[in-house]
């Protein structure tokens, strides 16, 4: 009789011994948070103010999702800020990653101490001007001594040294909304935007695209890249591996 329960029981408590041992010695998660504007469609949009770094929704976020779920030792978190700010930190070498962007827009001082994951996705800057506008070029020489609005913290890549040099002058202002009143007030002759995210940034505002009209040719066009601090590189590794079998890119 002992012998029969000794049978029964010891495999039990084993299994549990096991059990419990794992779940004590379950690896920790690495905690990996990542910056972000608030609005940048359809990457990424924050669904609520009240809280808008747990409220984000997006083709990015939607990839980041799948990604947690395959790779669960990270814990993603994300925190939406201003451009500016972002600057700051990336300076300071205090975010773990920032996404979306191309190494040529990080600020120089943060250059040496983050990393590009691989490509995302590819989109391009265009000049936005009104819709009985007469400007029809892009070129860069065709823009000097105009007055052009961008948004504040934003960089331009090969449109810097205009600015720089005040050869092309910038008007900075802090929303969509903003700059398409310069427009339509005709303080400005023309803004730099996104020809992909502007749809659905001006959907937000009280005007339409009807008014206003995006010129076909681009300022220059660029990759999105999650851009990782280098003490994380076991993270962009896996994140890298797993771009490499991922089917989610859009292309503009």
């Amino acid at each position: 009789m002992l012998k029969i329960f000794l049978k029964t029981i010891v495999p039990i408590v084993v299994v549990l011994l096991i059990s419990t041992w794992c779940h004590a010695y379950q690896p920790k998660q690495q905690q990996i948070k990542i910056i972000c504007g608030y609005k940048f469609p359809p990457f990424y949009t924050v669904t609520s103010k009240k809280d808008p770094s747990k409220n984000l929704t997006g083709t990015f976020i939607d990839l980041m999702n799948v990604f947690q779920k395959n790779y669960p030792q990270y814990n993603i978190e994300y925190k939406c800020m201003p451009r500016a700010r972002v600057s700051k930190l990336l300076i300071r070498g205090e975010a773990d990653g920032y996404a979306l962007t191309d190494p040529m827009f990080l600020p120089e001082q943060a250059k040496s101490k983050y990393l590009p994951s691989l490509p995302m996705w590819t989109i391009s800057d265009h000049l936005l001007v009104l819709k009985d506008s007469p400007i029809i070029k892009t070129d860069f020489e065709d823009m000097i001594g105009r007055t052009i609005a961008v948004l504040h913290g934003n960089d331009h890549g090969p449109l810097n040294p205009y600015f720089e040099n005040e050869l092309i002058k910038q008007h900075s202002v802090y929303s969509t909304k903003q700059i398409l009143e310069l427009l339509l007030k005709k303080r400005v002759d023309a803004a730099i935007c996104n020809k992909i995210t502007l749809p659905g940034l001006v959907k937000e505002t009280p005007y339409s695209m009807a008014q206003f009209r995006i010129l076909d040719k681009a300022l220059y066009s660029f990759k999105l890249h999650l851009v990782v601090h280098r003490k994380n590189s076991a993270f962009l590794n896996d994140f890298n591996e797993y771009l490499k079998k991922s089917s989610l890119t859009m292309n503009q």
